[in-house]
């Protein structure tokens, strides 16, 4: 029965990495980050000394800031004519387990007792 319980749980795990950003993403965050975030959103993109200066930041501190959120899967490093953009990765949609869902495992379990 392990089995069954064993692949359940690898699913939510995977589930829980996916990269990218989400609106519940944006709420965890500082307010002052969340904002150039949006900005960023809504620009389809912004250069790095866009961002510094909206961040009233140097370059040098909002790149170390911006790596941090390339590492998580929340933006996306781009160099463009020798510019360096930042542009949002957005998460997939979560599937939402079926209304059956519990039913098939019960079955499923079921079936692995007999």
């Amino acid at each position: 029965m392990g089995g069954l319980f064993d692949r359940l749980q690898d699913e939510i795990d995977s589930r829980e990495r996916q990269e990218g950003i989400s609106p519940a993403d944006l709420l965890d965050m500082p307010p002052a980050l969340a904002s150039v975030i949006k900005k960023i959103i809504r620009h389809n993109g912004m250069k790095l000394a866009e961002i510094a200066e909206e961040l009233a930041q140097s370059p040098q501190d909002t790149q170390q800031m911006l790596a941090e959120m390339v590492k998580k899967g929340y933006l996306r490093r781009i160099e463009v004519k020798n510019e360096i953009w930042y542009k949002a990765r957005f998460a997939h949609k979560r599937s939402r387990l079926s209304s059956d869902f519990w039913s098939n495992l019960d079955t499923a379990v079921d079936q692995e007792e007999k």
